[in-house]
Order: structure tokens, then sequence, then C-alpha cells
């Protein structure tokens, strides 16, 4: 787990500035103020270590990142020789890791490693905990009619837009079952089933048949029933939800105990009580020894969270949840759970929108 990340020069972050994180964490407040570089801070990393364990190149461009070049991740307000540093904190490693870049003038889309001298102990322990990371971004594939078969990663992932995920259930009978504490229902704990257990609990009903498995044939396709009859759907007659939040909740099934989920907007295309179930969910992903980042928008992903944290089911405790709050001037408030669900230091701005239309609609209601 990382317990602390401290960045400076990276994008958004001039000065340097460092985040405690917990089991559970939310990433939430004003658009544009440095909740996606802070993913990105750590994303960058790991798909450097999937290039190099070494990390003596970050790659700017990989599987999981495009962000262009050396000059469009350096904060812009930096001097031309000032490099890009980034300090970690791991559970359970003793010593800090630094890294820090410089621009690489023979590889434009690449910088190099400035400091030479890391343990390579202490190196190779970062880089181990550091490539395991799932990440599914806000601009998911949604339906599709096929996927072609792929021989899936040795580190299994859905994919940063979720194109990996029928393969993943196409491939359920071979991979391990889901974690006890993931388990729904009365049928199996495989993956495709427990899959289609959470579907239909966050949406109320849900059937996952996945076509193409024989040995002719080289695609895949998936059809989706969210009712309870014997039709079978194609995805894009069945509404964007289930599409949206299939690879979410893959991710959440196959992720294991020390490997971290970063997930962006999961609550897009769901209403509101999926909203509050989707966030049940990576509460108990959380309790599974898997460190979650989620990047929201929604009270109701927030609140499905506090609730979380109260319910004796959920083996989460209130000081497993941290909240980083981003605010209009590129500040970051790291806001507190107490054992009541109650957060102690809510700040003005935050999630209080609801307030100020109620109150607005009473004032030009009266005048009516």
């Amino acid at each position: 787990m990382i317990d602390e990340l401290t960045v400076r020069n990276f994008k958004c972050f001039h000065d340097e500035k460092t985040f405690a994180f917990s089991r559970l964490n939310l990433l939430t407040g004003i658009n544009g103020r440095g909740k996606s570089s802070l993913l990105q801070a750590i994303l960058i990393l790991t798909q450097s270590v999937w290039h190099m364990a070494d990390i003596k190149n970050l790659i700017i461009n990989g599987e999981i990142l495009s962000l262009g070049n050396f000059d469009d991740i350096k904060n812009s307000e930096t001097k031309k020789d000032e490099t890009i540093y980034f300090r970690f904190r791991l559970n359970g490693i003793d010593g800090d890791i630094e890294l820090e870049y410089k621009e690489n003038p023979k590889e434009p889309l690449q910088a190099v490693r400035k400091n030479e001298k890391i343990s390579s102990k202490l190196l190779k322990s970062f880089s181990n905990r550091i490539s395991k990371v799932h990440f599914v971004c806000a601009d998911r594939l949604g339906p599709v009619k096929y996927v072609e078969k792929i021989n899936l990663p040795d580190f299994m992932h859905v994919g940063q837009r979720g194109e990996y995920a029928i393969n993943i259930l196409a491939n359920s009978i071979n991979l391990d079952n889901v974690n006890d504490l993931l388990y729904r229902g009365k049928d199996a704990n495989s993956i495709i089933q427990q899959t289609m257990e959470w579907l239909g609990y966050i949406l109320e009903g849900a059937k996952i048949d996945i076509r193409g498995k024989d040995t002719e044939s080289s695609i895949l396709y998936m059809l989706i029933n969210n009712k309870q009859n014997s039709y079978a759907y194609k995805p894009i007659n069945v509404g964007f939800g289930y599409s949206y939040i299939l690879p979410l909740i893959i991710t959440g099934l196959i992720a294991k105990p020390g490997e971290i989920v970063m997930i962006e907007n999961p609550e897009a295309h769901l209403h509101p009580r999926a909203q509050s179930r989707i966030a049940e969910f990576f509460a108990l992903v959380a309790s599974c020894g898997v460190q979650v980042f989620i990047e929201s928008h929604s009270e109701h992903i927030l609140n499905g969270f506090r609730v979380s944290t109260l319910k004796p089911d959920i083996p989460l405790k209130y000081d497993d949840f941290i909240i980083h709050y981003f605010n209009e001037n590129f500040e970051s408030e790291k806001l507190f759970v107490n054992e009541k669900g109650k957060i102690e230091n809510w700040p003005f701005g935050f999630f209080d929108q609801e307030e100020i239309d109620l109150a607005d609609i009473f004032k030009y209601g009266s005048n009516k």
C-alpha cells in the first residue's frame, strides 16, 4: 500500500506537496485542480516499470497514459533545468523511494532518472508494488459489438478503457475464484458468476452470456439480459450503465491483496441508488487488502463510502477512508470521517450545491 506520495514540478504541482493515503481514498473537488494529475503521478511510474524494472526512464506515453512530451508533464512555472520529483512511502518497506527525472534531449517522449544511486533492494520492492495497478479511466468503451480474442496479460487487468473485460469473462473458468468478502448469492464464486451477481445488485438484475468461445471463432461478443426472462440483448440495447460499470466490477473481483485499483468517475451513467451500491462494492474491495483510489464528483459515491464505514458487515473502519478535496486554489485538503460517519473538517464549497439550489428554489418560489 502507498502510505504517502510527495510530488514536485509534475503537471499542476509546482511546489512540493505531500499526500497521505489509506485503504480507501476518494479524490474529489473542483474540475481541473489536480485530481487526475495525482493519479497520473502513480500511473506514469507504473507504465515505466512495465517497460523497465529499474525505472531509469520515465515513459510518458505507454499502455496506460499518453501525456505528450517532457514539457507537457513538467510544471509550466519551472525553469528549464528543473527536474520532476516523486517520493513514495510504502507500507511494510523501510525507507522512502525518491525518484528525480530530467529532460532526455535524445528522446523527448521520455525523461531520464537523475538520481542514479538508489538501493537495488529498495528499488526492486518499489517496482514490484507499483507494477500491479489496475486503472480504468472515465473514457470507457461502453457497448461494443464484439472484441477480438487475445491472450490475457501476465498481470491480468481489464485495460484502461475496459477493452479486455469480455476476454476475462470468457476465460473465467481458468481464473481464481473471487475473495469470500465479495461473494454474493448462492451460486458459484467464479469471476463471471460474481460479475453477474454484483451487476444485478447494483442495477437490479443482470445475466451475461459470452458467445464465440468455441475454438473456430476469432472474436467474442456479449449478450446481456436485464430482466427476468429468457431473452438476451446486445449491450447497445440494454443501457450504457451496464457496459460502463462492467469493467469496474471485473477489476474489483480480480484484484489481489497488495494490488492497487484506480477508477475514474464510477458514477457515469448510473442513477443515485446504483452509485451508492457501487461505492459499497469498492469499500468491500478495499476490505480485501486492495488499496482503492476513486476519483468522483458524486455525493452519492461519497455518502456510499461513509455508510460503508458504519455497516457491520463491511470490515472497513472509519480511519481506513481518506478524502482529498481539491479546491479552486489548486490546494488539497485532507478530510476525515469519524466513527459516526461524519466529516469532521467539512470545508466551504464541498458538496454544498444541493443546499444552495434548494435555498434558491425557496427564495425565488416564495415570490411567485
